[in-house]
């Protein structure tokens, strides 16, 4: 339960109220998108009691009036991992109203076979929020292959499904993938598949940051639909958006009618979006997969080899096969980076 800032006054009322909080006289939103309702929210035992005209008192009462009231948002991609073992309060998301938070996207901040210490620390020194992460395809992937852009072989492709299993055992709620970074981008749909069907023994989810969100959006989209429906495990597209300015419009739709037509056979997929029109990453995003193998290192080697630095001006502006330009889909430099 969340309530806007700036809320007016609350007091202490004597300890024998029926209720440990009643939030009074707020705009209430039950988070299913419909119209606020002018209600009392009673709160007993960290649940709630009741909702609308609360006779009874509360050992805190609290004067709601001109704010609105509505269940904790949870935050579906979130980036605290690796920071709440440091600062559990996690200000910077309860001040916005998020009461959970589901980290992963780029892997769990610990390996597989550490994750279960970690949810201990968590839990011996307290965190103000509810937490949960993905396990990443990546992070089993790095162990084998290194930043190799090939296919795992047999024997390797065991050893990747070891260990998310292990994530499994030890807490992860899925698999993630973020398919334009490398070396994400190197996996194939059938090693996700294959993947997907490890974290589906433990009732997982299989969540990602697609493949593309330009001009190939709603391919990206096939593919989740593809991994999830084979798999055998839920999908959820991360910032569902259409990130190319030609489609704007119309990616969107038809991406959207892909979803519903895959919910109506039976699949379970979903998608969530910014709360804004906007969208953000880091720079080596801009260049294009194939530079990125081998690691940092290799990387750096090819940005200083000036031939190669012509290939990436042209392929950054214009796009490569099997790689999509977030500078050509929005549009060029100007817009892509403000």
């Amino acid at each position: 339960m969340c309530v806007s800032p700036e809320v007016g006054s609350a007091q202490k009322n004597r300890a024998d109220s029926e209720y440990d909080i009643v939030i009074r006289g707020g705009r209430v939103l039950d988070g299913a998108g419909n119209p606020c309702v002018f209600a009392d929210v009673a709160i007993k035992d960290g649940r709630f009691a009741k909702i609308g005209k609360v006779e009874a008192s509360g050992k805190t009462e609290i004067d709601a009036r001109g704010r609105y009231v509505s269940p904790g948002w949870i935050d579906m991609m979130d980036q605290s991992g690796p920071v709440l073992p440091k600062n559990g309060l996690a200000e910077n998301k309860l001040m916005e109203g998020v009461t959970t938070a589901i980290g992963g996207e780029g892997g769990t901040p610990v390996p597989a076979d550490k994750l279960r210490e970690y949810w201990a620390e968590l839990e011996k020194n307290g965190i103000s929020l509810n937490f949960g992460t993905y396990f990443s395809e990546t992070q089993a992937r790095v162990a084998v292959l290194n930043y190799d852009a090939r296919k795992p072989n047999g024997e390797e492709l065991a050893k990747m499904k070891t260990i998310l299993e292990a994530a499994m055992q030890n807490g992860a709620m899925g698999m993630t993938t973020a398919l334009i970074y490398p070396p994400s981008s190197y996996a194939t749909t059938d090693e996700l598949i294959e993947m997907a069907k490890v974290a589906a023994k433990y009732g997982g989810i299989y969540a990602s940051h697609m493949r593309g969100e330009g001009k190939e959006l709603v391919q990206s989209v096939d593919e989740l639909i593809q991994i999830a429906e084979r798999g055998g495990l839920p999908g959820e597209v991360f910032h569902f958006k259409a990130a190319y300015s030609p489609g704007w419009g119309k990616l969107m739709k038809e991406a959207g009618r892909h979803i519903e037509a895959a919910r109506a056979r039976g699949v379970d997929v979903a998608a969530d979006l910014y709360v804004y029109t906007a969208g953000g990453t880091g720079l080596e995003a801009a260049i294009p997969s194939w530079a990125h193998e081998g690691g940092k290192e290799q990387l750096l080697k090819r940005l200083a080899d000036p031939a190669i630095r012509v290939r990436l001006k042209k392929e950054i502006r214009k796009g490569s096969p099997g790689w999509w330009s977030i500078v050509e889909a929005s549009g060029g430099w100007k817009t892509s980076f403000w």
